[in-house]
C-alpha cells in the first residue's frame, strides 16, 4: 500500500449535488480497489491564478489515502473522463506504508533536515 495525495478541480458553475457525486466517485474507485481513505478536504470555491478553458475559479478538493498503484489509476481514469473536472494531480508521498500519515510526514521532514545538515 502507498499513500498518494490528489487534488482535483471541478467546474464552478457545477451545481453541489455534481459536486458531492465526483467526490463520492473519487472515494468509491479508492475505497473499490482496496484502498483507504485517510483525510478528505473539501476547499470550496476559489480563483484560479490564470483562467483554465475560459474559466476564472473552480471548485477543489483534495484527498489522501492509501492503496494500490492499480486502485490510484482507477481514481485518475474517472476524473479524466468526467467533463466537469477541469484540472487533477495525483502525488505519491511515500514509497510503502507500515506507519500512520503523520508519521510520513515526519519522516520526510526529519530527512531534510538531515540532507541540510542538521539531527533529525
Amino acid at each position: 500500500m502507498r499513500l498518494y495525495e490528489t487534488v482535483g478541480i471541478i467546474r464552478s458553475d457545477a451545481g453541489d449535488d455534481i459536486v458531492k457525486a465526483i467526490i463520492q466517485k473519487a472515494k468509491n474507485a479508492v475505497e473499490g480497489g482496496g484502498g483507504k481513505i485517510e483525510k478528505l478536504d473539501e476547499w470550496g470555491r476559489r480563483k484560479f491564478a490564470y483562467p483554465i478553458n475560459k474559466k476564472n475559479e473552480g471548485f477543489y478538493f483534495v484527498i489522501t489515502y492509501t492503496s494500490s498503484p492499480l486502485a490510484s489509476k482507477e481514481l485518475e481514469r474517472g476524473l479524466k473522463f468526467n467533463e466537469d473536472v477541469v484540472r487533477y494531480q495525483t502525488v505519491r508521498l511515500e514509497r510503502l506504508i507500515e506507519a500512520k500519515p503523520a508519521d510520513a510526514v515526519k519522516a520526510v521532514e526529519g530527512a531534510e533536515a538531515v540532507e541540510k545538515g542538521g539531527q533529525a
